[in-house]
């Protein structure tokens, strides 16, 4: 019986191992926190601006940093609106306010809108240059609901598939998913109602154990 050797060559094993470590490490950074509707000075340089004052909050879902070199945002048009840098630690978060989008595109030649989210509903994504070519690494499409002033959508736990409006601010009474959670947008800190802490004496502490 003759028997065939078939040879892969060194260059397609490397191509592979990048391609899978690439989309292993694309899980990584998720688009975790989405306010496109601002009333109020979100980004505190002091005014409110419409277009300054949206975010956008990505979220190292992993138990260490990441280097963000590479990472791009863009809303449904993929028009390029913010390239990251830099490194983001285990469980961090990092906000793209639109006046650092806004100072981005005037800086790289792009048109300068801002991150130009749609109080309608808009898809904000997020890309990843791989050398030349650029892969969308995560994605998510808010509703009208979602974009009401003043209120955010956004992953609940931080990372998970779960998502809720956070309308502290704005409530909603709707039942259209996602539902609302009486808690406040949260930039840069966990989603979620803060946990209410009592002050108590030590003699009230020792009641609790007899």
């Amino acid at each position: 019986m003759k028997r065939f050797a078939f040879t892969i060559p060194l260059a397609l094993i490397l191509v592979l191992f990048l391609v899978l470590s690439a989309r292993f490490c694309y899980a990584q950074l998720v688009i975790n926190e989405i306010l496109a509707s601002p009333s109020i000075d979100w980004d505190g340089d002091g005014s409110y601006s419409y277009r300054n004052d949206e975010w956008v909050e990505v979220y190292n879902n992993t138990e260490g940093p990441i280097v963000l070199d590479g990472y791009r945002l863009t809303d449904a048009e993929t028009t390029w609106r913010y390239a990251f840098s830099g490194v983001l630690q285990a469980r961090g978060y990092l906000v793209v306010y639109g006046s650092e989008s806004y100072a981005w595109e005037k800086a790289n030649g792009y048109p300068a809108y801002g991150l130009s989210l749609s109080n309608t509903g808009d898809t904000v994504q997020l890309w990843r240059f791989v050398g030349p070519d650029s892969v969308m690494v995560g994605s998510y499409a808010y509703g009208k609901n979602a974009a009401g002033i003043d209120r955010s959508v956004g992953r609940k736990p931080d990372g998970v598939e779960d998502w809720y409006i956070f309308d502290k601010l704005n409530p909603y009474t709707g039942t259209t998913p996602p539902l609302g959670t009486g808690c406040a947008p949260s930039p840069e800190t966990a989603n979620g109602c803060a946990t209410p802490v009592e002050d108590n004496t030590w003699s009230r502490i020792k009641v609790l154990f007899r």
